[in-house]
């Protein structure tokens, strides 16, 4: 036996059933191990593990690794650099991009700490590796756990054999510059995807979407994920033209029908696997299948603004109300979205939605009479959920209505959702610029900080 298995016997049996043989220590370990027994095994388990331990010789490489190809991209300045360490990590994806912009590259002594850093969070994949060109892709070829970083190599097939990251970058250019060859490449590997590769490829196919879609995707509604039927059900409901389309025309018939004045509403049977199957999988039915219906449906029953003002009996008027807000997002109806937010009540923070919809010289307006209609909760939720990215009329409208409420403690979230998605004209905005109003909540210091370090991260990389 071994003198640290003779330790760790000892350890675990108890010095008083089991004592530790000295003689089995190395003489330096011995000289060390003094005292009651206890205290000597304890200070023999410490010496011995570093004795072990700078006793090992430094492992040498077998093969002499390559160096990393030259980047001449110039490194980013010395602020930026100084400032890279302790940026917040919300605002790690904007430095980045904006590296890249530059023309810059990152310090290669801290591309380990953001490869690990992106290894967790997705969202940092793609602008890291631009960034981190030549030296990322050497880093990403030698760590499995950084292989987002790698450079797939010159005539591989990259579809066939790259990474995740560089297969939806693959898809979304090759969409772009030839969509045919795009959409054979995606059906003949479908199969054999994981279910998140899967979603993540119909999140890259809806930024490209075409009528052509329509057979791959009704093929999706079956698929055995859920995030998959979920997003195949969201693609063809913004395809007027689709089977599905027809399908929720022809339900929305049966279920809402015009009687005088008011909307009559006949519940869905929660029963019916065809309609949860063509809405991608579980929630309310009622509001699926209207959000799920072209608007155009609607037309001879009135205008939006008639339609939203119409009393509803048979079901609660906010869930046909939010199914309308839903098909007016996904099928970019202006008209529909103007109507909608004219009419918000105030609880109805859903609304909010439609905003982008509108040209953005009317952002500024559309969201001073949200707020002007919604309590302030109430509009606080609207602002976490408007979708980006936004205009600067929008981030302006926003930045003004939390200015007018600095000491309210519960709009902390929508302070966050603004100090990050405002554009970036928009950081020089009172709040960023003008001393701490009295009694401020501590969201107006945290947001004005926010607002200052994003113009001064910008700033640095000029």
């Amino acid at each position: 036996m071994s003198a640290w298995d003779d330790l760790v016997a000892a350890a675990l049996l108890g010095t008083q059933r089991r004592r530790p043989d000295p003689g089995a220590l190395p003489a330096p370990v011995r000289a060390l191990a003094t005292g009651e027994t206890e205290v000597a095994l304890l200070r023999a388990a410490a010496a011995l593990a570093n004795y072990r331990r700078a006793g090992q010789a430094p492992a040498r490489p077998q093969v002499r690794l390559p160096v990393a190809p030259r980047d001449e991209r110039p490194l980013v300045p010395p602020l930026a650099r100084r400032r890279l360490p302790r940026l917040a990590a919300d605002l790690l994806p904007e430095w980045l991009t904006a590296v890249h912009a530059a023309g810059l590259r990152v310090p290669p002594e801290q591309l380990p700490a953001l490869a690990e850093a992106a290894r967790t969070r997705v969202a940092l994949r793609a602008p890291l590796a631009a960034a981190a060109g030549a030296a990322g892709s050497w880093l990403g070829e030698r760590n499995p756990a950084w292989s987002f970083l790698a450079s797939a190599p010159a005539g591989t097939d990259v579809w066939e054999y790259g990474n995740a990251l560089q297969r939806r970058e693959w898809l979304d250019r090759t969409l772009e510059e030839d969509p045919a060859a795009a959409r054979s490449a995606l059906a003949a590997t479908w199969g054999s995807e994981p279910g998140g590769v899967r979603a993540e490829f119909l999140d890259v196919l809806g930024t490209h979407l075409a009528a052509d879609d329509e057979p791959f995707l009704e093929a999706a509604l079956d698929d055995r994920a859920g995030p998959v039927r979920t997003a195949a059900a969201d693609l063809l409901a913004r395809l007027p033209g689709s089977r599905l389309a027809a399908r929720m025309r022809e339900r929305a018939t049966r279920l809402v029908r015009p009687d005088g004045d008011a909307l009559v509403v006949t519940l869905p049977d929660p029963a019916d696997g065809a309609v949860r199957r063509d809405l991608g999988g579980d929630g309310d039915l009622l509001r699926g299948v209207v959000a799920a219906t072209p608007l155009a449906h609607w037309a001879p029953h009135g205008t939006p603004a008639q339609l939203l003002a119409r009393p509803v009996t048979g079901a609660d008027p906010r869930v046909l109300r939010a199914g309308w807000v839903s098909a007016a997002g996904r099928q970019r109806d202006t008209g529909w979205g103007a109507a909608v937010l004219d009419a918000a009540g105030p609880d109805d923070a859903a609304v909010a939605g439609v905003v982008g919809l509108l040209p953005a010289p009317l952002h500024r307006a559309a969201v001073s009479a949200l707020a002007a209609r919604l309590a302030p909760p109430t509009m606080a939720a609207a602002v976490a959920g408007l979708p980006g990215p936004w205009s600067a009329e929008l981030g302006t409208a926003v930045l003004d209505w939390l200015a007018t409420h600095p000491g309210n403690r519960v709009l902390g979230g929508a302070a966050r959702t603004a100090g990050t998605r405002v554009p970036l004209a928009c950081t020089r905005h009172p709040i960023a610029t003008s001393p701490v109003p009295v009694g401020a909540a501590a969201w107006w210091r945290a947001l004005a900080t926010t607002l200052t370090v994003r113009r001064e991260m910008h700033e640095e990389l000029r």
